[in-house]
């Protein structure tokens, strides 16, 4: 099984939904170095207490907010 970028980041709990086509193109080619990485972040800013999400407006792009 060859490694998909999108489904290891939204196993880890990342979100797409609202992303083009092309975004998701990109996301996917992100290697499993790079999947680890933002994976990581992503745990680390989970577990803190003190890190508080913000909301963004769909209709700018999206982006990866916490």
């Amino acid at each position: 099984m060859s490694f998909d970028a999108v489904r290891e980041l939204a196993a880890a709990g990342h979100n797409f939904k609202g992303a083009s086509p092309q975004q998701l193109n990109a996301i996917s080619s992100l290697s499993e170095e790079e999947v680890r990485l933002l994976n990581s972040v992503k745990q680390r800013l989970d577990a803190a207490e003190e890190v508080t999400p913000h909301s963004t407006d769909s209709a700018l792009g999206g982006g990866f907010v916490w």
